[in-house]
C-alpha cells in the first residue's frame, strides 16, 4: 500500500476536516483523513501546510496559504446554502488569500433543511473561487446538481469528480470475490445518534456473512462503552482510534463490509473489497445514485448475492477520467 509520507513534499495548503483542534468537543472522523490521504495520493506529493477547516482561519494560516501556490479544500460535506470553507469565511476572508482556493472532492450537506439553495453569498464565493482556478471537484451528481442550480453559467466548471476516497490509489484490488465464509467482515454504525436504529446491523451482517473473525469499526469513537459491551456480545472485537492510517490497512486485511459509514464503503470499494452501504442519511443515497451501487434497506435483498460490482467500477472509471483532468490543472497550478 502506498504511503504518503514517501511522498514529495510540495507547495501547496489543505484544509481539511479531519485536523480538530484544542478544545473542540467534535471527534475525530477517520473517513475525513481517507479524503485526505487519498486526495494526497491522487495529486502525488504531500502539502507543505496542512490547517483544519474546524478553526476560522487566523492571520497566521492566512500567511502560510499565500507563501504557497494554493489552497486546498480536501472533501467533506461543506456544500449547504450558507457555505463556509472554515467558521466565519466570507469574501472579506477569500480577499485576504491571495492564491486560487481549490475544492476537491467537497459534497452535498445531506439535510433537506439546509439545502434549498446557494445564497447570494456562497454562489458569489463560488465564484471567486472559479476565477482563479477553473474548477471545482464535487463527489456526487446531486452536489454537482446543487452547485449548477445557482449558477448554470457555471456547470461546465462544475466537475463530478466522486469522492477522491472511490479511486484506487493504493495498488490493491481484491476483484470484488463474493465467499461462503469471508476471513474478516468489517461492521460500520454511524454512533454519534440514532444509534438504536442501527444496532440491528451487528447480528443482521454476522447471519448474512459468516466469517472467522468479526471487527466493528467506530469512525468516531463517543466512548459508548454499551456499545463495546453489545459487539462483543455479538462476537465483534471493537476497533477505535484517531489516526486514519491504522483503519486504511484494517480494510485492506478484510473481505467483507457491511454498515452505513460511506467512507469505510467507498474505502472497501477502492480495493476491490465485496461491500454493501445500508442507508442513514441523503448522503448515502446520493453517492448510491453516482457510482450506481445498492442501497440495502430492507432483507431479503437479491443485490447481495446479485449486483454486479463491475457497475460501480463503470462509474468510477468515468469519473476517474474527470477527477484526472481536474488534477492535471491542480498540478499544473502547484507546479506554478
Amino acid at each position: 500500500m502506498t504511503k504518503i509520507l514517501s511522498l514529495p513534499v510540495a507547495n501547496y495548503a489543505v484544509i481539511t476536516p479531519y485536523l480538530l483542534p484544542q478544545g473542540i468537543a467534535k471527534k475525530v472522523n477517520v473517513g475525513d483523513g481517507f479524503i485526505l490521504d487519498s486526495a494526497i495520493k491522487l495529486i502525488g506529493a504531500r502539502p507543505r501546510v496542512l490547517i483544519s477547516s474546524r478553526a476560522p482561519l487566523g492571520e497566521t494560516e492566512i500567511t502560510q496559504i499565500n507563501a504557497c501556490r494554493c489552497v486546498i479544500a480536501a472533501g467533506a460535506n461543506t456544500l449547504k446554502d450558507d457555505f463556509e470553507l472554515t467558521p466565519n469565511f466570507d469574501l472579506g476572508t477569500l480577499k485576504k488569500l491571495k492564491v486560487p482556493v481549490i475544492l476537491m472532492g467537497v459534497g452535498h450537506y445531506g439535510v433537506a433543511e439546509v439545502t434549498r439553495g446557494l445564497t447570494p453569498q456562497s454562489v458569489a464565493l463560488f465564484k471567486e473561487m472559479l476565477e482563479r482556478f477553473p474548477f471545482m471537484s464535487v463527489r456526487c451528481d446531486a452536489s454537482s446538481r446543487y452547485v449548477t442550480q445557482a449558477m448554470p453559467e457555471r456547470a461546465k466548471q462544475v466537475l463530478m469528480t466522486s469522492c477522491p476516497v472511490a479511486h484506487a490509489v493504493d495498488g490493491i484490488d481484491f476483484g470484488f470475490s463474493r465467499k461462503q465464509q469471508y476471513n474478516q467482515l468489517v461492521v460500520t454504525l454511524t454512533d454519534r445518534a440514532m444509534l438504536e436504529k442501527q444496532i440491528s446491523l451487528l447480528p443482521i451482517a454476522r447471519q448474512l456473512f459468516p466469517a472467522k473473525r468479526r471487527i466493528l469499526a467506530l469512525h468516531q469513537d463517543y466512548e459508548n462503552k454499551a456499545l463495546w459491551k453489545l459487539a462483543d456480545e455479538q462476537g465483534f472485537e471493537v476497533f477505535r482510534g484517531k489516526e486514519y492510517e491504522p483503519f486504511l490497512d484494517l480494510y485492506a486485511q478484510t473481505d467483507i463490509h457491511f454498515g452505513n459509514r460511506v467512507h469505510g464503503h467507498l474505502k472497501s470499494l477502492s480495493y476491490g473489497v465485496t461491500s454493501f452501504c445500508t442507508p442513514y442519511e441523503l448522503r448515502q443515497v446520493y453517492f448510491a445514485e453516482s457510482l450506481d451501487f445498492p442501497i440495502i434497506s430492507q432483507l431479503p435483498s437479491k443485490e447481495l448475492a446479485e449486483y454486479d460490482f463491475g457497475r460501480f467500477v463503470k462509474r468510477r472509471t468515468a469519473a476517474r477520467q474527470t477527477m484526472d483532468r481536474f488534477v492535471g490543472e491542480l498540478r499544473k497550478t502547484i507546479a506554478g
